[in-house]
């Protein structure tokens, strides 16, 4: 288990106080390859967010990152950020510092090749608990939909901003959808964006949705549908589109009055569910119930694997988390080697370019 390495917390230090110039860190050569990221987040204790920056590369079973003086550290450390990677640079929107911190606006953008952050314009209004990765559409447009506002959990929201990620522009008055949704898992779909998962209510912590909520919206219409929700609520689960499906495992459950030991539907806690949704025939099915229970983790498809990392393992005190890594072959899981630092509701990308060894 690691913990936040000390003067790394920005506490309530404005953004734009910030140095913008940062020490040169270890000299860290870049390959082509596949690569998973874990940006940002929280550490065991989850009062405050952490600027630590973490990847593994998959085809070396190792771990580089900010805690091993390998990357540059987020001048902005947060949690529950929106995040998407756009010609080598990983953007982070919004996200919070802290429990009493809602919501910020800031934009945080890191150069992979240059190993270096900058910032953009800020986003129109504060957000966070927004998707862990948005896909990029069009080759430069980006989606941010759903989260909180700065009043927290109160004020779940239905916004969908449309960002230019070559003219670092925003615009806002594209159709909103039906139903607001904290953290939900964007994929992309024969021209659909999915928001799969996550919390409804628009008050207090319980959802008020009778199952996982599955929305969709076509950019190029500017149109939303509801489609199939999956069998029981979850949120704060880790998901992808693996093998043309969306894959999503554990979680925890948002509706126990819904959702029981008593409901004819019951197949077990949530957390130790894996739930597949088929985009083209829009149902869901169960695979094979998992060895763990998790949830606040990151879960990203590779070449040839479903990968899930970090986050919350089988842990009893829900502020702990874990350092494990494990894939998916379609078949059985396998554990692969352990990161150096331990976190969770980080930023899940992945890339085609990182770190390997000097």
């Amino acid at each position: 288990m690691g913990e936040v390495a000390a003067g790394h917390q920005h506490d309530q230090q404005h953004f734009e106080d910030l140095p913008w110039q940062f020490p040169r860190y270890m000299a860290t050569e870049l390959a082509d390859g596949e690569f998973l990221w874990a940006v940002g987040g929280s550490t065991n204790d989850d009062a405050y967010s952490t600027d630590d920056v973490l990847v593994y590369n998959i085809d070396e079973d190792r771990w580089y990152g900010s805690v091993n003086e390998d990357l540059a550290r987020m001048p902005r450390s947060v949690r529950a950020a929106g995040w998407t990677y756009w010609e080598g640079k990983i953007f982070c929107f919004g996200g919070k510092h802290s429990d009493e911190e809602h919501s910020v606006a800031e934009v945080q953008v890191y150069d992979i090749e240059a190993n270096e952050w900058d910032r953009r314009a800020d986003m129109p209004e504060r957000r966070s608990k927004l998707g862990k990765f948005y896909p990029v559409i069009d080759g430069r447009y980006i989606y941010l939909f759903g989260g909180d506002t700065i009043e927290g959990y109160d004020q779940r929201v239905n916004w969908n901003w449309q960002y230019d990620l070559k003219e670092d522009s925003w615009q806002t008055d594209v159709a909103d959808a039906p139903h607001s949704q904290s953290f939900p898992l964007p994929t992309y779909h024969d021209g659909w964006l999915y928001y799969t998962t996550g919390n409804t209510k628009r008050e207090g912590s319980q959802n008020d949705y009778p199952g996982t909520l599955n929305q969709r919206y076509h950019p190029g219409r500017d149109e939303w549908q509801v489609v199939a929700p999956g069998p029981h609520p979850v949120t704060d689960g880790e998901g992808d589109k693996f093998r043309e499906e969306f894959h999503f495992v554990g979680g925890w459950n948002t509706n126990t009055d819904w959702y029981n030991e008593d409901a004819s539907f019951w197949v077990g806690e949530v957390e130790r569910q894996h739930l597949v949704y088929n985009y083209e025939t829009n149902r869901w099915r169960y695979e094979d119930e998992l060895s763990w229970g998790w949830h606040h983790g990151g879960a990203r498809a590779s070449t040839e694997y479903f990968w899930r990392y970090l986050g919350d393992i089988d842990e009893e005190d829900h502020r702990r988390c874990s350092d494990r890594i494990f894939r998916w072959d379609g078949d059985s899981w396998e554990e692969q080697s352990r990161a150096p630092l331990a976190k969770w509701n980080f930023g899940t990308i992945y890339t085609r370019i990182g770190p390997t060894e000097a």
